[in-house]
């Protein structure tokens, strides 16, 4: 993904052009947006969950400082909402009482840890494990009045790990998710997801391991930045399958799942929001495909039951890519829903 602090499988089909696509029968696949991670983002994260948005996930984006003796998450998530290594918040309020305003309008709201920074690593399980239950104390329904809440009573749903660096680190990773999901069960009334946002190359260079050796609910794969393999050997090149030579490795995610604690996870199509969302500039156009383009690998891929919707980077960028008067999320809303582009 393109990271900012706000400093800024298959061979596919023939293409058919989306009037002619069939409408959907089953309406649970989901559209996920990140946010937070954009200064073109509309600063009120409630706005993205409307009726009218086309959003069923909000992930926010990102702690991204963690381990190496830090076992308190810091980021900055959003324009304003600062959380330090100590955990105390600054200016998180807005996103505090938005998040509760989307979660009772049925949106999901994760949070995500990682991004394309080097400012994270783990050093040891225990570090792991340590972090993960601040994690669940901070943000999940723990009832814990004696560490710092950055959003008070507000809870996530679920923790994100977009884990693009490892630092030798991977494996420890196992053992952050597993302590956070053995608190799942106090909280009966509430249900969380572990999610990740691993690249599309097999093996995956950075989150293989920890997907090898965790269980994820969903997984929203970045079929974009790919294309040439991450120019070295032995990651595959892999990308939506439209621009260059890059395939569209589904199937191989598939393969792979099935083979871990994860088997029964959903699997996203992950794709940038605009021609600028991989990477930022005018070169990162090559891994966009158009709304149309989309509609065909939706029709192409849904039939498959581990498939859960599409992960867009991110809000920004969708809401500065309109086409028939419609984001880009809602055209993705629109093609999961209908079957068909706005």
């Amino acid at each position: 993904m393109h990271f900012s602090t706000l400093v800024s499988g298959a061979s596919l089909l023939a293409l058919t052009t989306a009037s002619t696509l069939s409408s959907r029968q089953d309406t649970s696949a989901e559209t996920v947006v990140y946010w937070g991670q954009n200064a073109n983002e509309n600063a009120d994260l409630s706005a993205y969950c409307s009726s009218t948005a086309g959003i069923d996930v909000i992930i926010l984006a990102f702690l991204y400082e963690f381990g190496n003796g830090i076992d308190i998450p810091s980021g900055v998530i959003g324009e304003e909402c600062y959380i330090s290594t100590t955990g105390e918040p600054q200016l998180c309020d807005d996103v505090a009482s938005a998040i509760a305003t989307c979660q009772a309008a049925g949106v999901t709201v994760l949070l995500s840890l990682g991004g394309a920074t080097s400012s994270y690593s783990l050093q040891s399980q225990a570090e792991a494990e340590s972090i993960g239950q601040y994690l669940w104390e901070s943000y999940g329904n723990s009832g814990n009045t004696t560490v710092p809440r950055p959003f008070g009573n507000v809870f996530v749903n679920g923790w994100d790990f977009d884990i693009e660096v490892n630092g030798g680190s991977s494996q420890y990773y196992q053992y952050m998710i597993s302590t956070l999901r053995s608190n799942f069960a106090s909280d009966p009334n509430n249900t969380y997801y572990i999610t990740g946002a691993p690249q599309c190359p097999l093996p995956e260079p950075n989150m293989s391991i920890i997907i090898g050796n965790s269980t994820f609910d969903k997984l929203w794969v970045q079929w974009y930045n790919n294309n040439n393999g991450l120019d070295n050997i032995p990651y595959e090149s892999c990308s939506l399958g439209f621009n260059g030579n890059a395939p569209f490795n589904y199937l191989e995610w598939v393969d792979f799942l099935a083979t871990t604690p994860s088997a029964n996870a959903k699997l996203y199509i992950g794709a940038p929001a605009s021609t600028l969302a991989s990477n930022g500039n005018s070169a990162g156009a090559i891994y966009y495909i158009t709304p149309d383009e989309m509609a065909t690998l939706v029709s192409e891929t849904e039939g498959n039951s581990t498939f859960g919707g599409v992960m867009l980077w991110s809000a920004g960028y969708s809401d500065s890519n309109v086409v028939n008067g419609c984001t880009y999320a809602q055209e993705v809303h629109s093609i999961l829903t209908k079957g068909t582009v706005c």
